[in-house]
């Protein structure tokens, strides 16, 4: 006969009641997270919730940034770097891109990127004939530069 101990059922004892809690939730990703938790301790609940907030914090976060890897990223940088103080077009764009980046890329991909960057305000724009032309928007205006110097 086996001992009820090593009996494969439960026991007949009482066991203090267990909470069972799943979560389940999608980034905007789509990324898919699920969580179950079963005992009877809330401090476990609790670090649930928080890793959830949190995710979704940093999301947030992740969200307002564009990576630095992209092209994108990549245009807008290159923009800051040799177009600070002048105005340019896409094709100018262009030939710094391809020379810069050793990578070969269309005027319609780098035109893309400029519109997107003026409809984001980080860059202004004005038509110029049946192109574009763009400038880094100013940052401060004269009356805002400290006294002593000018613009």
């Amino acid at each position: 006969m086996i001992p009820p101990e090593e009996m494969p059922f439960e026991s007949t004892k009482q066991a203090t009641k267990s909470v069972k809690v799943k979560i389940e939730f999608a980034d905007e990703a789509g990324t898919k997270y699920s969580f179950n938790i079963e005992g009877t301790s809330k401090e476990n609940i609790s670090k649930l919730l928080d890793f959830a907030q949190n995710v979704s914090a940093k999301q947030t976060k992740e969200e307002s940034q564009e990576p630095l890897d992209t092209n994108f990223a990549r245009v807008f940088t290159l923009i800051q770097d040799r177009f600070r103080f002048g105005s340019f077009n896409s094709g100018d764009v262009l030939e710094a891109y391809r020379e810069e980046f050793k990578v070969p890329a269309s005027l319609s991909v780098i035109s893309t990127y400029l519109s997107r960057l003026a409809t984001r305000n980080l860059l202004t724009r004005s038509r110029h004939g049946s192109g574009w032309i763009y400038k880094l928007p100013k940052l401060q205006q004269p009356q805002d530069l400290p006294s002593g110097i000018s613009p």
